[in-house]
């Protein structure tokens, strides 16, 4: 039997597009559901945040419960997203530890039907206040101009960041893809962020492609065999298109709405054959 999988992105805590997502496994029944980053509500940085991070990881959590005790062969994956902070990564990562699900990370490779899975869950910068997961695209990038805040593990806060002294202190997507846990072939990329000047990521009114030049190129050299994104929630309706190709590489970027969930579902054998989109055609 082919392995069947589910992917989408981009939920952000909308307990409608859960219970969508909910509601298509039950009717599909995937072997895997594969979740593209920015999975929980932005927390209110005028609270507390661990309460906060605490109530949003038991919700996501209750929904891979239900999803599983409905079909306990299901295998549930994901990775964080630039709207993802540091203390809900390091929840997740709990939660990994335990089983309850895969959290996918550059810095191990994940064995499953046949393939290597690697995630990776930085963007470039964007005008989001939440800048834990994201960094300057390539070297030569200057710092952006977007004000934010990052998570400071000393005092268990949430501190403004000092745009120079933060994107200069960490690395570059490119240069922590360089970085990354080689895998074996065959593979498969999730990364949050998608690659640039393709159909998966451009925005309306906005003149130019917004996607990673680091992670084109990263998929142009190591030729995954499959490219999973998210990030650009409007990209498929502005280009028409939320697939495209690099090389030998299957791009996939089902993008993502409000009140009507986006999500693909496709034969990991056959992904190009079978694909299936829960709104395009």
């Amino acid at each position: 039997m082919p392995t069947r999988v589910c992917y989408t992105s981009d939920l952000h805590g909308d307990v409608q597009l859960y219970e969508q997502l909910g509601d298509l496994l039950r009717a599909q029944r995937p072997n895997l559901v594969l979740l593209g980053g920015d999975l929980v509500r932005d927390v209110d940085r005028n609270a507390p945040v661990l309460p906060q991070v605490a109530r949003m990881t038991q919700e996501f959590i209750h929904h891979v419960a239900s999803w599983c005790a409905a079909d306990p062969q299901l295998t549930v994956a994901c990775i964080a997203g630039n709207h993802e902070i540091v203390p809900v990564r390091d929840a997740f990562q709990d939660h990994h530890d335990r089983g309850d699900f895969v959290l996918l990370d550059p810095g191990r490779s994940w064995q499953y039907a046949g393939f290597a899975w690697l995630g990776y869950p930085c963007t470039p910068p964007s005008p989001h206040w939440a800048k834990d997961f994201e960094r300057r695209d390539m070297p030569a990038d200057p710092a952006p101009a977007f004000e934010g805040v990052e998570w400071d593990a000393v005092a268990q806060d949430l501190r403004p960041v000092d745009l120079d002294e933060y994107f200069v202190r960490q690395l570059v997507i490119a240069a922590e893809l360089e970085q990354a846990i080689p895998a074996a072939n065959p593979w498969i990329l999730v990364a949050h962020g998608p690659p640039h000047d393709t159909n998966l990521d451009h925005l309306p009114h906005v003149p130019y492609p917004i996607g990673s030049r680091a992670v084109r190129r990263f998929i142009e050299q190591r030729q995954p065999y499959l490219a999973l994104h998210g990030h650009v929630h409007e990209s498929p309706q502005i280009t028409g298109s939320y697939i495209d190709r690099l090389g030998g590489t299957l791009c996939i970027q089902p993008g993502q709405a409000l009140g009507r969930l986006h999500a693909v579902l496709f034969d990991l054998d056959r992904p190009g054959e079978t694909l299936r989109h829960t709104v395009f055609a």
